[in-house]
């Protein structure tokens, strides 16, 4: 490393608050001198709170900054050095630990029931600190892992634009974690609340089927599945489940978990109840490690359960899958898989891309939505190649909000909060709602 040292300078600087001791702050840009060098300054805060300057320089500004960062990471290594001997000579002071052990600890407690977490949850949080905290972070002391140490390691995440997601997902396993000591006093508090926020993504936009589209997907994808009833190929017999799936789908905004975990039992479809056919919403699929596929009787929500009517043409379809089923299906399930175990969501995702593969869907433009005079909003829905059973659940909230009210919507995706839903299953209009009349009224006292 270019740059060579000038002169240090150390005085009773009055501590900066805003850096830990053993750190520095913000190395400032160098300076050109007079000569044609450049000049670096900075401050680094020892472990007893006095700040100490030093400059270092260099033929470019980048080769001056650098000398002086090096400068600073070198004073915090003899720093850290002389701090951890003086601990371990403290009389019945326990050696510390490493940030690894206490996260098999952590992991211990949450694999025997810790936090109530759900199974599929529980393994995601131990995954994600097997595989992503435990290697950036596990070589440190518990006490080393402060505010700065999970900065870097999160913000680290998406310091090249991407993983959005992949960093929120560490933020919150990472802050169970230092939760969970602090809870057992072995740190002062969770630094992970303290870390400033992380950048979020541009929000994209929703993608749904708009209204005007769903009767021909729905059509186009019930006539694939007939014609493919009807096609005589090699393999296992055909079945309805896809375009079945897709009507219930649309007909109830159900997540492809909850679909899966349906069984004849919790469809209320022979006969009306209060002048409505049912279907109830009160488990969902999936899996525990070593296992098959399970049914859970919990849901996203917590313990809710949900009850949804249907129209009298998706009971007729029930009643009909119903009257066609033919396999073993000792769990009772609507969509079962072979062998009557449950259907994983995969294989219904599989076979849901080979089929729209295959479909050709051409969406026709509202009369109301061709551009005349006024640049209007061009609504069009997403290409069916890149619709997801997700997909048709943002569409049935959006139709819903659009059609009756947000509260509605969320009710009928089984939100707590309609925050969510404006948020995630909600396509933004470019044309606001007509209150020209409402203002109206009170702008010129109209009765």
């Amino acid at each position: 490393m270019a740059g060579c040292p000038a002169s240090d300078a150390e005085g009773s600087i009055v501590a900066n608050h805003e850096t830990r001791p053993g750190s520095w702050g913000k190395i400032p840009p160098a300076k050109r001198q007079p000569d044609g060098s450049y000049k670096a300054n900075g401050r680094y805060k020892t472990m007893d709170g006095k700040l100490l300057q030093r400059f270092r320089t260099g033929t470019t500004a980048r080769k001056a900054e650098d000398a002086l960062l090096a400068a600073f990471q070198t004073l915090a290594a003899e720093d850290a050095a002389k701090h951890s001997a003086e601990l371990n000579r403290t009389p019945g002071r326990e050696p510390e630990v490493l940030f690894a052990e206490v996260v098999e600890s952590w992991i211990s407690y949450i694999e025997e029931g810790g936090k109530a977490l759900r199974v599929s949850t529980a393994y995601e949080y131990v995954r994600m600190a097997r595989a992503d905290i435990v290697p950036s972070l596990g070589a440190l002391k518990l006490t080393d892992v402060d505010i700065k140490a999970c900065a870097d390691f999160l913000h680290g995440i998406v310091s090249g634009g991407r993983y959005y997601a992949k960093a929120e997902h560490n933020r919150a396993v990472l802050s169970n974690i230092m939760e969970w000591c602090a809870g057992r006093g072995l740190i002062p508090g969770n630094p992970v609340r303290q870390v400033a926020y992380l950048p979020k993504p541009r929000k994209k936009p929703v993608q749904i089927i708009e209204k005007e589209d769903m009767a021909k997907v729905l059509s186009s994808v019930r006539l694939h599945g007939e014609a493919q009833m009807n096609a005589k190929r090699p393999g296992p017999p055909q079945n309805l489940d896809i375009p079945d799936g897709v009507e219930l789908f649309l007909a109830t905004g159900v997540r492809i978990s909850e679909l899966l975990a349906l069984r004849w039992h919790d469809v209320w479809i022979d006969e009306l109840d209060d002048s409505s056919y049912w279907v109830q919403i009160n488990g969902k699929v999936g899996w525990e490690k070593g296992k098959p596929m399970l049914r859970h009787d919990y849901l996203k929500t917590g313990d809710k359960i949900l009850d949804l009517r249907i129209s009298p043409e998706v009971a007729a379809m029930l009643r009909a899958r119903r009257a066609m089923e033919m396999r073993s299906n000792p769990n009772g399930a609507i969509f079962p898989a072979r062998g009557g175990k449950w259907m994983q969501p995969h294989n219904f995702r599989r076979r849901w891309r080979a089929v729209r593969e295959e479909l050709q869907v051409a969406y026709d433009l509202p009369a109301e939505d061709v551009p005349g005079g006024r640049k209007q909003e061009h609504r069009q829905s997403s290409p069916i190649e890149t619709v997801t059973p997700h997909t048709f659940r943002r569409s049935v909230g959006t139709y819903i909000a659009e059609t009756a009210t947000i509260d509605q919507a969320a009710q009928q995706l089984g939100h707590s909060r309609t925050a969510v839903t404006i948020r995630s299953y909600l396509r933004e209009r470019q044309e606001a709602p007509d209150s020209s009349g409402y203002l109206a009224n009170v702008m010129y006292k109209r009765q």
